[in-house]
């Protein structure tokens, strides 16, 4: 029954908005111009190499990344400009790095194949072997706490 369960919810997954390019006014990010009133848009103004080679700007008006007033893109995922191009990007995805590790922490009734059947899944959400997931169990009474590198 487990098994049937999970195979109908595999099957009925939505693709994710995640997938999809993020936009604005339907313009990938990467290619719009500007967000909101231009006039209060924080300029970059790019200068020569400073002498250990790195370039620097100087930001003037409103701070790039605005923590009391965030931006977003059409699927409503926050914007996050990058401070050395201004180039705008999903928070999520402009703070890191792929391919990484991501932990996710599991938890369910401790019964006997709960944990291979969830590490199955991460293995075949992720598109990888089994034997390459490494996971950790832990139990206490009537629950198991499975943490997934993935």
């Amino acid at each position: 029954p487990v098994e049937e369960s999970w195979a109908k919810m595999l099957e009925s997954r939505q693709t994710s908005n995640a997938s999809t390019p993020s936009t604005v006014g339907g313009v990938p990010t990467s290619e719009a111009t500007g967000f909101g009133n231009q006039s209060d848009a924080p300029k970059i103004i790019k200068t020569k190499p400073n002498s250990s080679g790195d370039k620097s700007f100087v930001g003037i008006g409103k701070p790039m990344n605005d923590i009391n007033n965030p931006q977003f893109d059409d699927q409503g995922y926050t914007l996050y400009a990058n401070e050395e191009t201004g180039e705008k990007t999903r928070v999520f995805e402009a703070l890191v790095d792929y391919p990484s590790i991501f932990k996710m922490k599991i938890i369910g009734a401790n019964e006997s194949t709960f944990a291979l059947e969830m590490v199955q899944i991460v293995a075949e959400s992720c598109n990888v072997a089994v034997d390459d997931v490494a996971h950790s169990t832990r139990v206490k009474g009537k629950w198991l706490s499975l943490t997934v590198n993935a």
